[in-house]
């Protein structure tokens, strides 16, 4: 048996205890299970949900973003999985790349995470070129994402925005701001691979 994170060989031991304990749905390798869970916190007026601390997935996330290895976004399908059989939404979107490094990578990678994972989700939102958010003032920042024109609002949705890293969480909460215009009454919650706290 492997590791559904890592792909490292797990030994089971069995025992009167196992036998009878019951299963768990997503296998992880003693390393990963002590980093790896769905976590859950508040955000301000929104709920945050995380797999793990930026540190321990680092790596991965930047060869996914900058080098174009998406096939190691697989790591994340049991974990998403799990997700959405413990939390149920009405909507799933992603935050949009900007349009300049889009094009300049290519792809989107959160788009082909969830992709790889098997995770239906709606584009509803757009994003103009921005500078990297230390550098950017706030207001600035809250008018790059946008709603796409043909986005149609419903009330009384609950609404899930993924993404990768959970830093300050400006990104997500002006995002969160921009469906709350359209969506009345709505329930956003966020959905990051990583948490990390902003150093400032």
């Amino acid at each position: 048996m492997k590791c559904n994170f890592c792909d490292k060989e797990i030994k089971e031991q069995l025992s009167f205890k196992n036998m009878f304990s019951k299963k768990e749905t997503i296998k992880l390798c003693d390393r990963c299970r002590e980093n790896i869970s769905i976590n859950k916190i508040r955000i301000e007026n929104y709920t945050l949900y995380y797999f793990c601390n930026y540190k321990f997935i680092k790596e991965i996330i930047y060869n996914i973003k900058y080098f174009g290895d998406i096939s190691q976004g697989i790591k994340f399908k049991s974990l998403f999985k799990e997700f959405l059989r413990l939390y149920k939404f009405d909507i799933i979107t992603i935050v949009p790349s900007n349009i300049t490094r889009e094009a300049i990578r290519g792809y989107n990678h959160i788009e082909l995470i969830c992709e790889f994972c098997g995770v239906e989700y709606k584009k509803l939102l757009t994003c103009s070129y921005r500078e990297k958010q230390a550098k950017l003032h706030k207001k600035r920042m809250e008018n790059n994402f946008k709603l796409l024109g043909d986005v149609i609002g419903e009330n009384n949705k609950k609404i899930l925005i993924v993404d990768d890293v959970f830093t300050s969480g400006n990104t997500l909460k002006n995002c969160a701001k921009q469906l709350e215009n359209k969506f009345k009454n709505c329930e956003i919650s966020f959905l990051t691979l990583a948490f990390t706290e902003d150093k400032k």
